[in-house]
């Protein structure tokens, strides 16, 4: 059966607003039923609202609104003022303290062979890189290789030694079966040196850290059944929250509850299950089996209520009655 919406009626008298596309073709099986709402309500109002308004339109306590939307504010749908306080501070603290030199945001310069040949020569560390750098790769290397390895010295600032630790790590990483390419060794050598990683022993903790964030990682998409090969860096830090804050069993079950109410993994959905936990000092599978009988019980009397409410006597008969009655 085909559904079309009537193009007059009452419905349109009080006129109309703007929904993004994105809230059906995206969230329509993801967002829950309130969460759905509350954005709705959001939208009508000029796309600017406040818990308490949010909670009378939708018969719900505040918290359970800050809750709900706990998840448009993870997906980047709304921000709340919080954000702005936390702007605020840091803008504070940047006048106290002093201010830090900061690298120009330029791309590293453009060398030809014969720069790199005059590099080599005036630079013995440079020769050995590039000399060592075909022993670690197993290859001849190529001249674009070349200047992107004298560039992570001269213009990124990096130790020799530092930039060795990153060829022998993604030589490992592609022995693994990894598919990444060489800018990856650029793009790292560029992190390490925002990161102030100058030595041989502050680049260790780095590879351990990421190690340990693959472990990690594997142990999500084990759980989650998410296809993702690598996370990106804001997920990487999603994740080790997750591990600071809760053990497997509980990030395990909050993979559980997120199969059970969305069609495909979405990690952004367990954020916001874990966020509300965490919130609410959940750190047990009893306490949460807890709140969801609680969640039960309060739904199931609101709905006591709304029958309670409903009439005893139903007008449609008693109109159909009257026509039929030729008594009078």
């Amino acid at each position: 059966m085909d559904y079309r919406v009537a193009p007059f009626g009452d419905i349109w008298s009080n006129g109309i607003f703007n929904v993004p596309v994105a809230l059906t073709d995206k969230y329509l099986k993801m967002a829950s039923e309130y969460q759905l709402k509350a954005i709705l309500y959001i939208l009508r109002n000029g796309g600017q609202s406040d818990s308490s308004s949010i909670a009378k339109a939708l018969g719900q306590t505040v918290g359970d609104i800050d809750d709900l939307l706990e998840f448009w504010v993870e997906e980047g749908v709304v921000s709340t003022n919080a954000s702005s306080v936390k702007t605020d501070v840091v803008q504070a603290q940047q006048q106290v303290e002093p201010a830090k030199p900061v690298r120009e945001i330029l791309s590293p310069p453009t060398l030809t062979p014969k720069d790199i040949v005059a590099f080599s020569r005036e630079d013995e560390n440079i020769a050995f890189l590039l000399g060592d750098a075909q022993r670690v790769l197993g290859r001849t290397i190529s001249h674009a290789e070349q200047e992107m390895l004298v560039n992570m010295v001269h213009y990124y600032g990096l130790k020799v030694e530092v930039v060795l630790m990153i060829l022998e790590f993604y030589r490992s990483e592609k022995e693994k079966g990894k598919s990444i390419g060489i800018s990856y060794v650029n793009t790292m050598a560029k992190n390490w040196a925002e990161e102030g990683i100058d030595s041989i022993a502050s680049a260790e903790m780095k590879l351990e850290d990421i190690k340990r964030s693959d472990r990690v990682w594997n142990e999500i998409l084990a759980i989650t059944g998410i296809r993702h090969k690598r996370p990106t860096a804001k997920q990487r830090e999603m994740i080790d929250r997750w591990f600071n804050d809760f053990d497997i069993t509980m990030i395990t079950l909050a993979a559980d509850i997120m199969k059970e109410n969305i069609p495909e993994p979405k990690l952004a959905y367990m954020n916001t299950i874990l966020n509300k936990w965490k919130k609410k000092g959940i750190s047990s599978p009893v306490q949460v089996k807890a709140e969801q009988e609680e969640f039960s019980k309060q739904k199931q009397s609101k709905s006591d209520d709304k029958i309670k409410s409903k009439p005893t006597y139903d007008l449609e008969k008693i109109k159909a009655d009257a026509m039929n009655n030729t008594d009078f």
